[in-house]
């Protein structure tokens, strides 16, 4: 990740690049250095309204022309550095798109915290998979489908709370799971959940995924305890 910072003052450069280290981030300062950054999208820009009094509308522009474009999935911060007199032009950096500032004189501590929390603002958002491999299956949790490369019968669309099910059982391979662990992690705070109603799904999970022997797995049940989704070799 890269942070570019444009600031005369000495002990903030060198304060933000200690702290930067602890994120394996590369720091750009100076007029080169901080333009080189923004040219190649640094993940994070610090600026100094102290130096830039005489710049206001040249630093307006920079900070709207640092928004991320509507498609991209990372997201550029922009930090101030400043004192009480800037409040009218803070005001309109921050309608410009600014994410935080900080007053002058600035603390160690406090400065990191920002850091820490604008640099994972800053981070590029991965979406989970839709596909999810456990057991041999693949589990589409957006289509609720789920499928078996190796054994072409063994494919269903289910429900969501059957996919949920069935992916829990499949995570858990050869484990037994107490009907109260189940009752947990699929239905959670929901009203304690009647022993039928988790039978009724595991029934029809068994039953849609043909998960008999003659297939190679079994959803047995382990009586007084729970079930248990077995490979049969």
């Amino acid at each position: 990740m890269k942070i570019g910072i444009l600031s005369k003052d000495a002990d903030t450069v060198t304060l933000v690049t200690q702290l930067a280290d602890r994120h394996e981030c590369q720091v750009y300062s100076g007029v080169e250095g901080f333009a080189a950054a923004c040219a190649d999208r640094a993940n994070l820009v610090v600026l100094d309204l102290d130096d830039l009094q005489r710049h206001q509308h040249a630093v307006t522009m920079l900070v709207q022309q640092h928004r991320p474009p509507a498609a991209s999935k990372a997201r550029p911060v922009v930090l101030l550095l400043c004192t009480p007199a800037h409040q009218h032009w803070l005001r309109n950096l921050r309608m410009a798109g600014a994410d935080d500032f900080l007053v002058k004189p600035v603390e160690r501590q406090e400065l990191a915290l920002r850091l820490d929390l604008l640099l994972l603002a800053a981070q590029p958002y991965e979406a989970p998979p839709s596909v999810v491999e456990a057991g041999g299956f693949m589990v589409d949790l957006a289509r609720l489908r789920i499928t078996h490369p190796e054994r072409p019968g063994l494919d269903a669309t289910l429900t969501r709370k059957e996919v949920e099910l069935a992916l829990l059982f499949m995570q858990h391979l050869g484990r037994p799971l107490s009907r109260a662990f189940l009752q947990e992690r699929i239905w959670g705070a929901e009203p304690e959940t009647p022993t039928r109603t988790i039978d009724t799904h595991v029934s029809r999970i068994r039953t849609k995924l043909k998960l008999h022997p003659g297939n190679g797995y079994q959803l047995a049940t382990v009586y007084g305890y729970g079930y248990q989704l077995e490979r049969l070799e």
